[in-house]
């Protein structure tokens, strides 16, 4: 989230102020509501998280979120009849995606010396009611644990897209979506990174994202303007990453959404899809996070989110590096925390220049085409490589296993174990089908459209005979070699035969395929082993595709 320009050091409010206690000790907010008492006779112990703005307990049972009484400019928090008001509107707003765990607003009331949760006293502060729900049910919990699958994103998307669907909109809201709304919280992130320059950002990136974002709102100005014009502009979420989403018996709850301040929550929707994209990207999750862009696309119809999709995950990850690096302020914080904030602002905004280098593409008129191709056996992630380039440079996948089922007039997710060089894939149908995805890359090429095509290559004739295509559209040209070790290619395919897929690879397929297979041996290639989830690995080999041909220069 953005903060004001200025940001204000948090001014704290003594909310006993004007209530008398019998007692010589006046007490602290945080002195009563670590009593488990205060949540039931039967409650024996509880613990509390701590953010900057509130106090959440647990139970247990229940969680009560207390708002601290403070004022951040940004946030204002500091009255009793500010935290009750921002407390209703948390339960209001959450409500429209996680109505099974936002129970009520409830007072803390003092009567006599003693403090009570919905009791019959004086009313001193108020807290959120929720159920209370397993840590280990986050979704980020889960992607740590392999337990997070193409399905449960499937699942996420939909909930997204009615909300989306049925979200508010208004001539007030759209004005966020305006080029001028834009640049007011570019330009803040800006200013508050400039004492931060050397320390977690580089001069040298901080330099080429602020000069690539302001061209980016200067040039597509029109690009903005359809996106409010075709409705994309709405109340969103405005935190909606893998840590405020939970996994409930097969029920998804998205939770925690912003409530104090609308401008960060009145958004393009696609900020709020890119924000969990940059997220699963962080999480070197880069597969899942094309893949729920993929299927947001498919079922919202909104296709020209690639538009505005690198630049809002860039503008995501750069708040996040921004916001992170804030803590170094703290004049508490010792030698080693300070060293993990360093390393982890760094890398948020090294994810922030990744995207920045892709979208700065659009500021640059006659910008050539790019033609990927896959490379490797069966098995090795060359769909799953081929649809994280088509998201990152919003590219048309053009597959082989598409193809070839399209021209035997057979549906796509038919299965045909025929042998190996026999059947749908012996070489007379082998040629056709690559004949056909040349042809089709032609067409895209010529119109300055970029291509991807998913395919096998297992000869360096069918790679020089793409290449050859490329160079007659005056295409960028490179080839994507994916490569991983034998018993995570056994894994795969023993997982694939096992659920719906357009593929037919299998095993034996696999063994017959390495004593045929060239290995790429020009220097128009880039390997990729996608059984690497971890963001160093990543951004190192999508960063040196873009040195290889699309790195634009300061």
């Amino acid at each position: 989230m953005n903060e004001k320009k200025n940001v204000k050091k948090p001014k704290k409010v003594d909310i006993f102020k004007n209530i008398s206690f019998t007692k010589k000790s006046q007490p602290t907010l945080l002195s009563i509501i670590k009593k488990p008492s205060l949540y039931g006779n039967n409650i024996k112990k509880v613990s509390i998280i701590q953010t900057h703005i509130s106090y959440v307990v647990l139970t247990g049972k229940y969680v009560y979120k207390i708002k601290k009484p403070v004022n951040f400019g940004f946030l204002d928090f500091s009255t009793i009849e500010k935290r009750k008001h921002f407390c209703e509107e948390e339960l209001r707003l959450n409500r429209r995606l996680c109505p099974e765990i936002y129970l009520d607003v409830v007072p803390l009331t003092r009567k006599n010396d003693d403090v009570e949760i919905n009791g019959s006293g004086e009313v001193i502060d108020y807290a959120v009611k929720m159920k209370e729900f397993p840590q280990e049910s986050i979704f980020n919990r889960l992607l740590e644990k392999n337990k997070i699958d193409e399905k449960t994103i499937d699942n996420i998307v939909d909930i997204l897209v009615n909300f989306y669907k049925s979200s508010k909109s208004s001539v007030e809201i759209n004005y966020f979506g305006t080029v001028e709304a834009i640049k007011h919280n570019t330009d803040e992130n800006f200013e508050q990174t400039k004492d931060f320059i050397n320390l977690t950002i580089t001069k040298e990136i901080f330099d080429f994202i602020k000069n690539q974002t302001n061209d980016f709102l200067n040039v597509n100005k029109n690009i903005f303007d359809d996106r409010i014009k075709n409705g994309f502009i709405k109340d969103c979420h405005g935190d909606l990453h893998s840590g405020n989403i939970v996994l409930l018996d097969d029920k998804i709850c998205i939770f925690d959404c912003i409530e104090f301040n609308q401008r960060f929550r009145y958004s393009d929707v696609a900020s709020d899809i890119a924000f969990l994209s940059m997220d699963l990207d962080f999480l070197g999750q880069a597969y899942l996070s094309s893949y729920l862009i993929e299927k947001y696309v498919e079922k919202s119809k909104d296709e020209n989110i690639f538009d505005v999709l690198n630049f809002y995950k860039c503008y995501r990850a750069y708040v996040r590096g921004k916001v992170i690096g804030f803590k170094l302020n703290d004049s508490n914080i010792d030698k080693l925390e300070k060293e993990k904030t360093i390393n982890l602002a760094r890398k948020y905004f090294d994810l922030a220049y990744f995207y920045s280098q892709l979208f700065s593409r659009k500021n640059k008129k006659d910008v050539k085409p790019v033609l990927f191709i896959t490379t490797g056996l069966t098995g090795t992630g060359k769909t799953t490589v081929a649809r994280k380039f088509a998201v990152d440079y919003n590219a048309k996948i053009i597959s082989t296993d598409a193809v070839r089922k399209e021209f035997a007039g057979i549906d796509k997710y038919e299965r045909h174990h025929d042998a190996y060089n026999a059947g749908l894939y012996c070489p007379k149908k082998m040629r056709q089908t690559y004949d056909k995805i040349f042809e089709k890359a032609d067409v895209f090429l010529n119109n300055k459209k970029n291509v991807v095509l998913d395919a096998t290559f297992k000869t360096e004739k069918l790679r020089d005979m793409a290449r050859k295509i490329s160079e007659k559209n005056n295409a960028c040209f490179l080839i994507l070699y994916c490569n991983c070790p034998i018993e995570k290619v056994k894994e795969y395919l023993d997982a694939r035969v096992k659920k719906k897929s357009v593929s037919d690879g299998r095993w034996e397929i696999y063994i017959k395929q390495k004593d045929s297979f060239e290995k790429p041996r020009k220097k128009d290639f880039v390997e990729i082993d996608v059984s690497k989830n971890n963001l160093d690995y990543q951004l190192k080999v999508f960063n040196s595709v873009i040195q290889k041909f699309v790195r634009v220069k300061n």
